[in-house]
């Protein structure tokens, strides 16, 4: 199937194919011709399907067959800063011969630049919720114009507390409008955000939800804590690792890594929500262009990202919720490319690798034999894969015995070490 057997305008076509998209993805296939005909859409659809162009293709269409004016026809929301300037990125790219007005606006830079281009009068927006709302609170944004509606990463709008942000900006469109709802997973809070934005929508869904696609290979190294700098050290020596991505839960932890790696000789930088905008901008660019081979990330950036050269993942510490490790590990394996998903686990991280696993509804499977394994400990973490594997609840615990032996010895070395 072509680009053309989707109803498309002609001129959208000629420009999808001059850019080198040559085929639609499975996503795009299932919601264009729907959303050309006005429907609603529900579309659970992972990073890295081609969802980006499944909303934008079709906006581009009508947009091209609209007069031009400058009054905003459609609103694109998404989550983060990061996956605003993504969205805005492929839009410049379809959108360049065709000077079609729109803005990307979200916080942490001067609101006062993005007040200057609104007057100039925009048809297309992509925006946070809450520098939207801001917008709209100064009379600066008009929204009543708005004849499609774009929530992009819902599930992550909502998890991120936007909820409210999302109520009041949908409270200032019009009644008639088309609305098309992405999310990864269908989440009691995206199904009732879809109940109240939807009317009888299609739904599609792509790809299983929390799965990860069959060209990122998966392993978890079991390791202390203390051992971790060391053990990813080695990884990060190897010549095979030309980009990679080094996901930490907390801000600190993303601090303390990147000043340890840049101790060891490593060219590498980190961002998080405690950066600001334009050091995160420099330092994703760096990424970007393949000048920087290695970037420290907190989850900020688990979906924000979508570069195809990243050949490594490195889950450092796991996530707080098991569907965060979906959208790190999609970070790799883009663009049809191979990629390379390495966790380090921890004794106490044991539950939410357990978590993940049984999310997956398969095993990642262990690497036994590295520098820093510890057989006792590699024993009582490794349960966690009968679980998965399709044993009873009743066989949780089994291999108990070498978790509890692994864990009271912990504890005997700690108070000898106490007196």
């Amino acid at each position: 199937m072509k680009f053309e057997d989707l109803n498309i305008d002609k001129r959208v076509a000629e420009i999808l194919n001059t850019k080198g998209f040559k085929t639609p993805t499975d996503i795009q296939k299932a919601v264009i011709p729907a959303i050309l005909d006005g429907r609603d859409i529900l579309a659970i659809a992972q990073t890295g399907t081609g969802k980006t162009g499944a909303f934008l293709i079709p906006i581009l269409d009508r947009l091209i067959q609209t007069p031009r004016g400058n009054t905003p026809k459609a609103l694109i929301l998404v989550p983060t800063r990061e996956l605003a300037q993504q969205v805005g990125k492929v839009f410049n790219e379809l959108n360049k011969d065709l000077e079609i007005k729109h803005i990307t606006v979200y916080g942490g830079t001067p609101i006062e630049e993005q007040i200057t281009e609104l007057q100039k009068g925009m048809e297309l927006i992509i925006a946070t919720p809450g520098r939207l709302v801001d917008l709209i609170k100064r009379e600066i944004v008009n929204l009543s114009t708005i004849n499609t509606l774009v929530l992009d990463e819902a599930d992550r709008m909502l998890d991120m507390g936007f909820n409210e942000d999302i109520t009041f900006i949908s409270n200032q469109l019009s009644s008639h409008i088309n609305t098309l709802l992405f999310s990864a997973t269908t989440s009691d809070s995206v199904k009732e955000l879809s109940s109240k934005t939807l009317n009888n929508p299609l739904i599609a869904e792509i790809t299983q939800p929390s799965t990860t696609t069959e060209l990122i290979e998966q392993k978890v190294y079991y390791v202390e804590r203390l051992n971790k700098n060391n053990l990813l050290t080695e990884f990060l020596r190897k010549p095979d690792i030309t980009s990679a991505i080094i996901f930490t839960k907390t801000r600190k932890s993303a601090d303390s890594l990147n000043e340890y790696l840049q101790g060891a000789g490593f060219n590498c930088d980190r961002i998080h929500s405690d950066r600001s905008q334009q050091t995160r901008d420099n330092i994703l660019e760096l990424f970007r262009n393949a000048e920087l081979p290695i970037l420290i990330a907190t989850d900020i950036a688990a979906r924000g990202i979508d570069i195809s050269h990243i050949s490594h993942v490195f889950n450092f510490e796991l996530p707080q919720e098991a569907e965060t490790y979906i959208h790190r590990v999609g970070r790799t394996g883009r663009a049809g490319k191979d990629g390379l998903a390495i966790t380090l686990c921890a004794p106490e991280e044991k539950a939410m690798l357990i978590e993940i696993q049984k999310m997956m509804k398969k095993c990642i499977p262990v690497v036994h034999s590295h520098t820093y394994a510890n057989i006792a400990l590699t024993k009582a973490l490794q349960a966690a894969d009968d679980i998965i594997a399709g044993k009873k609840e009743k066989n949780r615990y089994k291999g108990s015995k070498a978790n509890g032996d692994y864990f009271r010895r912990q504890k005997m070395e700690k108070r000898k070490n106490n007196k």
